[in-house]
């Protein structure tokens, strides 16, 4: 099975979408810009290391969103998909989310084989991809995905590779 794998010293500063903060290595809080419905705050990691780091000490599951500049794909999905407020409601608290850019995040992505975009994995605390998507995932269709973190989740397993 794949491992993630991590570089030490990285970190990069990232915009996020919904709200934005500049923040390196810190996870952001984002909302649903509807401003009627109840908002749900999740934190975005700015690098695999930091959102591994955080997996890890809580015992739960990632979802690491892979964009790149002018995707309209992408664009899309942060748009419709990870403001979605039931997307929102299902990461909060259940998972820990980190976004990574094709451009900031060079070096990591060195290291995971990426040809489409947008790409989302499924992490467990214990470095293993138990699910990958690539291309724009409607709110549907991705909340059917994390559903699959909880068939598959193994926990605080032993053995996390880091790659110096």
């Amino acid at each position: 099975m794949k491992r993630i794998m991590v570089l030490l010293g990285f970190g990069s500063c990232l915009l996020f979408f919904c709200a934005a903060d500049s923040h390196a290595d810190m996870p952001v809080s984002i909302r649903e810009q509807a401003s009627t419905a109840e908002q749900t705050p999740v934190a975005w990691h700015t690098s695999l290391q930091s959102g591994w780091r955080e997996a890890k000490r809580r015992g739960v599951p990632m979802v690491i969103y892979i964009t790149t500049q002018d995707c309209v794909y992408c664009d899309a999905m942060k748009q419709n998909t990870w403001c979605n407020q039931s997307v929102q409601q299902r990461l909060a608290g259940k998972f820990v989310a980190i976004r990574l850019n094709k451009l900031r995040n060079r070096q990591t992505l060195s290291r995971i084989s990426v040809d489409t975009f947008p790409t989302t994995l499924l992490g467990t605390p214990n470095g293993k991809v138990i699910g990958h998507r690539v291309g724009y995932q409607p709110p549907e269709a991705l909340q059917s995905f994390l559903a699959e973190a909880n068939r598959n989740r193994v926990t605080k397993a032993p053995g996390i590779q880091a790659v110096h």
